[in-house]
């Protein structure tokens, strides 16, 4: 059962093969699927580029951060070497305005701490936080040994710290309070070039230093990741763009083998009068082509039958004037050498039947007669027989041995007696028609078809008398 499923499953796909070979592809099934296709990648290509621009703004904003973070760090470094500079310069002159400048810098960074500190938590980087806030500690902890040393100095110059809470609330030993003023400028000397307010700037430094290390190679990473995205992105969007030119042009490439090159063709054909070839191009065009050579086909097969027509007597079904001179011009030129015999015929007694049993009878008359002339004379090859109009008929022979003649007048003779009709004859013979002319023939025929016509009016006229006679004599 499974193969017999799968012979009818392939023979419909032949069949489909096939009939699409035979009907040709329609555009439809070129056009419409790749307009879907195009517009779809046209979607991607809108999302894609907003993901392109997400991507690079997230590119932007990290490098961004890491120099905002480095510019925070750097601050934080440069202010705590301002304030120890403030603080050294006060220790070493005394003089208030020191003092007063590291106060006003310090509430300076207080206030950027607070800010630095919302920045900073926003940021998801822990190893540089911690760097960070260790820092911090440090630069708050060479502060307060700043601020003591500071408060010793303003107590032993005995200058009035109350204005500045900074400094007065820095806390005090009971032995640096019983020391002197001397003692205690001394000692506020001491603690700024000690080893251990040096080793908090040493520590302050490394954890900075560490800081902007690990922010640095945490940024490096996410730009190395979030470049590899936005170029995969950009690699995309140029894939779909490069697809999209490439459909473009197999759709351009298709309409014009299938369309435009057959139509061009098509157009030469049709002002030749030509058939199109209908096994070219898509379904529509041969379908077009098909419908097209019907209708060529059919205004060939009407302008035969109209010049059969044109060239036929209605009456007899002979060929008629317009068709004798076309055959005669016709000979002359294709037969110019060949050997030619001219009939002229004329019917008799066709005005005495119409004149006393009307013309239903004369058209009888002519009928039977053109039966007769062609029955004896048009029967055979290179044999033609004609109506010139009213009783007037010809004949031609072309190519047939005047041997037989003889036997197709008397043949001729015998259908008239069958049928009962009257035709007088004349005839011309030319053995090479390039001697003489058709013209000449005829005249020729046309004079000897006279003499036995007028051979039978004589005995026509003699039995007339004849009758007279018979009946005189009664």
């Amino acid at each position: 059962m499974r193969m017999g499923r799968c012979t009818m499953r392939n023979n419909k796909v032949r069949r489909y093969f096939m009939n699409k070979k035979k009907t040709g592809v329609s555009a439809k099934s070129i056009i419409i699927p790749a307009v879907i296709v195009i517009f779809i990648m046209h979607l991607a290509i809108v999302g894609n580029t907003i993901r392109i621009n997400r991507a690079g703004k997230e590119l932007s904003e990290v490098t961004q951060n890491n120099f905002t973070y480095a510019q925070m760090v750097k601050t934080l470094q440069n202010t705590s070497d301002i304030l120890a500079d403030k603080a050294r310069l006060y220790v070493s002159t005394g003089d208030a305005e020191y003092l007063i400048a590291y106060v006003t810098e310090l509430r300076i960074m207080v206030q950027r701490d607070s800010s630095m500190a919302k920045s900073i938590e926003s940021y998801q980087n822990e190893s540089a936080r911690e760097q960070m806030d260790s820092a911090k500690e440090i630069a708050l902890r060479r502060s307060r040994m700043e601020c003591r040393a500071m408060k010793l100095c303003a107590i032993g110059n005995g200058f009035e710290i109350s204005e500045f809470p900074e400094i007065a609330q820095a806390q005090l030993s009971a032995t640096e309070e019983a020391f002197t003023a001397a003692e205690k400028k001394e000692m506020a000397s001491r603690l700024l070039v000690s080893p251990e307010y040096l080793q908090l700037i040493n520590q302050s430094s490394d954890h900075i230093n560490r800081a902007v290390q690990v922010m640095s190679d945490a940024t490096a990473e996410d730009l190395v990741v979030k470049s590899a995205t936005l170029r995969s992105y950009q690699i995309l969007q140029w894939a779909m763009t490069i697809t999209i030119i490439i459909i473009l042009s197999i759709m351009c490439v298709l309409l014009f083998t299938l369309l435009l090159k057959p139509l061009e063709h098509s157009a030469d054909d049709v002002s030749r009068g030509e058939p199109i070839p209908p096994k070219k191009g898509l379904a529509e065009f041969r379908r077009l082509a098909t419908a097209y050579n019907e209708l060529l086909h059919h205004r060939k097969m009407m302008e035969t039958y109209l010049r059969q027509q044109s060239q036929t007597d209605a009456l007899t079904g002979l060929p008629n004037r317009l068709a004798f001179q076309n055959f005669v011009s016709q000979l002359s030129w294709e037969k110019a050498h060949s050997s030619v015999i001219v009939f002229s015929l004329d019917v008799n007694g066709l005005k005495e039947t119409n004149d006393h049993k009307g013309h239903t009878f004369g058209d009888a008359l002519l009928r039977n007669c053109a039966l007769c002339i062609q029955e004896a004379l048009g029967t055979g090859e290179g044999k033609n027989c004609f109506r010139f109009g009213g009783d007037e008929f010809a004949a031609f022979w072309v190519d047939v041995p005047a041997t037989e003649l003889d036997a197709a007048l008397k043949k001729f003779v015998a259908v008239q007696e069958e049928r009962e009709v009257s035709i007088s004859v004349g005839c011309a013979y030319a053995e090479d028609l390039s001697e003489t002319t058709v013209d000449k023939l005829f005249e020729e025929a046309d004079r000897n078809m006279y003499d036995e016509k007028a051979e039978y009016h004589r005995r026509q006229a003699q039995a007339v008398l004849d009758s007279l006679k018979l009946d005189f004599s009664n």
